[in-house]
């Protein structure tokens, strides 16, 4: 093919992606939006130029960098820097696994290794969940969080199954144009793709009209104070007014029934020590409202710090006071405030900015973090999923920290350790009015289906909202708008198959690759070893 036509199958794919994630365009352009990528790597499988690998990747990473920037531009009203870092090295790692894919099927020569892509990139996705610039956000599964009802059967595969499923209809299709092409007979290839792509579907329909809700109810309020995270959140003169405000907002849907007020990530901005907490003026004040409501129980976010000892072993994430003499962790946390305060520490941070990527590497530069207001550099974490228990142990949330609501392997540990309902607190301002705290919201009914628990979600300035087991979204708040909702949820104490296996796709399709990839050097070498004379 001439450069400008590959150039053309390059753009088409990105754009195709980029236009079938959620809350930019439509999702079932995503059965199309490989094709153009694949027809571009058939061309270059029997060229015999010099070079054809670097040709592959770099077209490729054209098409993953527009479909990063098309469906998350908006992380530039964070940080330009943090966006430009995220786009480039997503792209980077996209394009790595398909061009790894392209030389595996030059080195097999065989017509059907076009299904090699699957293993590998759900590797690839399984792997990018897991590691210091972890980036799940554009999982392929991800792109039905607005089309629940297609989905029910997450709750067997999560959202892996997703990814199979689109991967496999793009390669059904572009087998289907293949033998057109080449006037073959399709009425098999048209049967096959519509039994693969209906099936899914009529299923996950039969699931969704026949779901009831599992588990007691119990009522639950949700906050949306809306404070500006740029301009006011971190002030330190207007924390007093700040919960103030939340308190008030509380106090218009709360009654003697409430079992759970929810508010929103770091509402107690600016870190509390946590061997002080009691002590606190703000956590007092919190007491005295608490009073008012013998049942009530409050899952609340706060910015802490835990101070070592002298002589006390700390993890490599503690700093050091400006004289280093002290050190000292910073947490991002949730609270549950009932007769005494547990304390849950935020686990899968935000690279570049709760987290520097492999600290043994950037340990020095840390100073440079991209600064969102509150805390910034590495903060502190915690390795176990804390699951909150009510002041009669009767219920028990899974306190999930904004963005560890985009991970559905972890949200399972929650549920394994008991959780029988998720509350996300979050706080999306960060963003602006944008895509991005819509794409945000509907991960959370992924999460709702995958483990079918009932989600309270409490978002600083939106989206606050119910979604229920099978992953509607209620009471949906107006972005940027303060307000309180009340409501019903259920505890579901029984488990999926996901919740109990995980991402088992995930890890059966590392498995595979990494067996096939080692048999690829294998035959390499072979072919490489010379005759006997």
């Amino acid at each position: 093919m001439k450069p400008i036509r590959l150039f053309g199958l390059s753009l088409f794919s990105g754009i195709l992606l980029a236009f079938s994630w959620p809350a930019i365009g439509f999702s079932y352009l995503i059965f199309l939006a490989w094709i153009p990528l694949l027809l571009l790597a058939e061309a270059f499988m029997i060229s015999r130029k010099n070079y054809v690998a670097l040709k592959v990747y770099s077209y490729s990473f054209l098409t993953f960098l527009i479909w990063n920037v098309g469906a998350t531009w908006w992380i530039v009203n964070a940080s330009f820097e943090g966006a430009l870092m995220a786009f480039l090295a997503n792209s980077a790692l996209m394009a790595g696994v398909f061009t790894l894919v392209f030389n595996l099927r030059k080195r097999f020569q065989i017509n059907r290794s076009i299904w090699l892509l699957l293993p590998f990139w759900l590797a690839g996705e399984y792997l990018h969940h897991d590691w210091d610039l972890s980036w799940p956000w554009l999982t392929l599964g991800n792109v039905f969080a607005g089309d629940i009802q297609l989905i029910q059967w997450y709750e067997f595969t999560g959202t892996g199954g997703g990814s199979l499923w689109i991967l496999t209809i793009n390669i059904l299709l572009l087998q289907l144009y293949r033998a057109w092409t080449q006037k073959q007979a399709l009425k098999q290839d048209v049967r096959t793709i519509a039994f693969a792509l209906m099936l899914p579907a009529l299923v996950s329909l039969a699931m969704y009209f026949s779901w009831e809700a599992k588990g007691k109810s119990i009522q639950i309020a949700v906050i949306q104070p809306n404070v500006d995270p740029y301009n006011m959140k971190f002030n330190q003169a207007t924390l007093g007014d700040q919960l103030d405000k939340m308190l008030q907002l509380a106090a218009s849907v709360c009654d003697s029934s409430t079992a759970w007020l929810i508010g929103p990530e770091t509402a107690l901005a600016r870190s509390i020590d946590e061997s002080q907490l009691e002590e606190s003026v703000r956590i007092q004040k919190i007491r005295t409202f608490q009073a008012s409501y013998p049942k009530l129980n409050i899952l609340i976010g706060a910015e802490t710090h835990r101070v070592y000892e002298p002589g006390e072993n700390f993890p490599s994430t503690a700093r050091k006071s400006p004289d280093g003499e002290i050190r000292y962790d910073v947490y991002n946390t949730a609270l549950n405030i009932q007769r005494s305060i547990a304390i849950y520490h935020k686990s899968k941070l935000v690279p570049g900015v709760e987290q520097m990527p492999f600290p043994w590497l950037f340990k020095y530069i840390e100073d440079y973090a991209i600064d969102l207001g509150g805390s910034s550099g590495t903060l502190g974490k915690q390795d176990e999923r804390t699951v909150f228990r009510s002041k009669d142990k009767s219920s028990n949330p899974a306190p999930a920290i904004c963005y560890e609501s985009v991970f559905g392997d972890f949200m399972t540990e929650y549920v394994r350790n008991g959780a029988d309902f998720i509350a996300i607190i979050t706080n999306d301002g960060w963003w602006g009015n944008t895509p991005g705290h819509k794409q945000h919201l509907m991960y959370a009914s992924l999460r709702a289906i995958e483990n079918r628990r009932d989600i309270a979600r409490s978002a600083n300035t939106g989206i606050s909202c119910f979604v229920n087991q099978r992953g509607e979204i209620l009471q949906a708040q107006p972005y940027w708008q303060e307000g309180a909702i009340k409501g019903n949820m259920h505890l579901n104490t029984g488990k999926t198959l996901f919740t109990i296996t995980g991402d088992l796709i995930g890890k059966t399709s590392v498995l595979i690759a990494l067996l096939v990839w080692i048999w690829g050097i294998v035959n390499r070498f072979r072919k490489r070893k010379p005759k006997a004379l």
